[in-house]
């Protein structure tokens, strides 16, 4: 289901692509994205997730000013951000907690829901998630010299090949088909105007709340040079339930570089959350 008008209980004159996949009675799993993609970076690697686990409602969601929802000059940077995150996960959690997953930006953003409200969250996932704003202050590998495997791109723009290979750790023919297929639409999709709003306000105001307390899942890659894992490991000693698991041969796309592995972490934790619903 795609709903093209926002959905009810969120802020009027924010519009928001969102689809849903699963029954209405299972208990949902909201999808947040990163910056400057769209739902397309969770979307295929997640169903394959979750082709073997029935039972569970998953939400994707374009932000505003990404993907398929239309920038908004209600949303000015990350406060706002998590502002349509809260409204849209009190919505779909209804009258059972939902569960969180999210990448890059959207585990920051992820995290800060949990925390502001644990009462309808059973459980957080982050996918090589930002924990420090600031890139400048990001403590974060060179990127590896890795060689294109044979045939991969080609005919390919020069650009997005140029793209691919500053991101990705792996650089074979399934990353190549996901990253042409999920994140260059997403990357060419997104509003510049409303991108630059939020990277004017990227960080966060503190809240004081306490760290999420629930069934926690971090997955970082050792060789990504974007967010890193070391910051996420520091971020990690805070949350009282969390599993943190570093992969090696992984790049900010942990979760489609190393998909088998982080697949099986992802059921381990679902298994975990099912336990608490």
């Amino acid at each position: 289901m795609r709903n093209a008008a926002p959905p009810g209980g969120v802020r009027p004159g924010v519009a928001l692509n969102v689809e849903v996949v699963g029954d209405a009675g299972d208990p949902a799993v909201l999808m947040v994205h990163g910056n400057p993609v769209d739902h397309r970076i969770l979307r295929a690697p997640m169903e394959r997730v979750f082709a073997t686990r029935p039972g569970w409602r998953r939400v994707y969601v374009d932000l505003p000013g990404y993907g398929a929802s239309p920038a908004s000059e209600q949303t000015r940077g990350s406060d706002d951000a998590l502002a349509v995150v809260l409204e849209l996960l009190v919505e779909v959690a209804a009258d059972r907690p939902a569960l969180l997953v999210g990448q890059s930006w959207g585990g920051y953003l992820a995290n800060a829901a949990a925390e502001a409200r644990p009462d309808v969250v059973a459980g957080l996932a982050m996918l090589c998630p930002m924990t420090v704003p600031d890139r400048a202050q990001r403590d974060v590998p060179p990127h590896p010299d890795v060689e294109l495997e044979e045939g991969v791109g080609a005919g390919a723009d020069p650009d997005d090949l140029r793209e691919f290979r500053e991101i990705a750790v792996v650089q074979d023919a399934h990353h190549w088909a996901f990253f042409a297929e999920s994140v260059l639409p997403g990357l060419q999709a997104a509003d510049p105007d409303a991108v630059s709003r939020i990277e004017e306000g990227y960080a966060l105001a503190p809240t004081g709340a306490p760290p999420f307390a629930g069934p926690t899942l971090i997955v970082a890659g050792r060789q990504d040079s974007v967010v890193g894992y070391r910051d996420a490991e520091r971020f990690a000693d805070r949350l009282p339930q969390a599993t943190l698991v570093v992969l090696d041969g992984a790049g900010h796309h942990a979760h489609v570089e190393r998909e088998q592995v982080v697949g099986a972490l992802l059921g381990d934790w679902l298994e975990r959350v099912a336990r608490t619903l």
